[in-house]
């Protein structure tokens, strides 16, 4: 497994990606920019965004990691300055997950991290948060997951995360099984 910085090209594997760490919740938001004209689809707004390379949903704050050549998963993370307040949260659905932002201001945070169905069960996740780990340089880190994920609430536990708070969560599709958004937090060591 090779881990690298994404680059532009990387946009599209970076919002299916994306699209799978949240569980669908990133192409449920991005099906807004479908409504107002702006994409074809919710993958291709996803990819717009990865592509502008602004913001935090940028290919800049993303790595890649590959497996003999074939992008096999991706993580995104970034120092978190100014979480919005929840109260601006322009949707139900969103609410809980400002709420839990807010309390980790200035902590580095990992907004996504997933991996391709094929190459999982092969240390592809835990090569990726060990990276981020280190790209942190010692400072806080923390994510969001959710509850019913047991193979990510496992492996983040056994990197020493510790569960800090819950939410509970709006249902965005019928499909969810999600009941809580759960934030978890690694200390800073020195």
């Amino acid at each position: 497994m090779h881990i690298r910085p994404a680059t532009r090209a990387d946009s599209a594997d970076l919002a299916i990606l994306d699209d799978i760490a949240s569980s669908g919740l990133a192409s449920w938001l991005w099906s807004a920019a479908v409504v107002r004209g702006e994409a074809s689809t919710a993958l291709e707004r996803g990819r717009q965004r990865f592509a502008a390379g602004e913001g935090d949903i940028s290919w800049r704050n993303a790595v890649i990691a590959e497996v003999d050549g074939d992008v096999a998963g991706m993580s995104v993370s970034y120092e978190l300055a100014s979480p919005a307040d929840a109260a601006e949260a322009p949707d139900a659905v969103l609410k809980p997950l400002y709420e839990l932002l807010a309390a980790i201001k200035g902590h580095r945070y990992i907004d996504a991290l997933a991996v391709y169905s094929r190459h999982r069960e092969r240390g592809v996740g835990r090569g990726l948060m060990r990276h981020e780990i280190d790209r942190s340089q010692g400072a806080t880190v923390s994510l969001i997951t959710e509850d019913d994920n047991e193979t990510a609430l496992g492996l983040y536990r056994g990197l020493g995360f510790a569960e800090v708070a819950r939410r509970r969560c709006t249902k965005f599709s019928q499909q969810q099984t999600t009941r809580e958004w759960v934030l978890m937090t690694r200390q800073a060591t020195s």
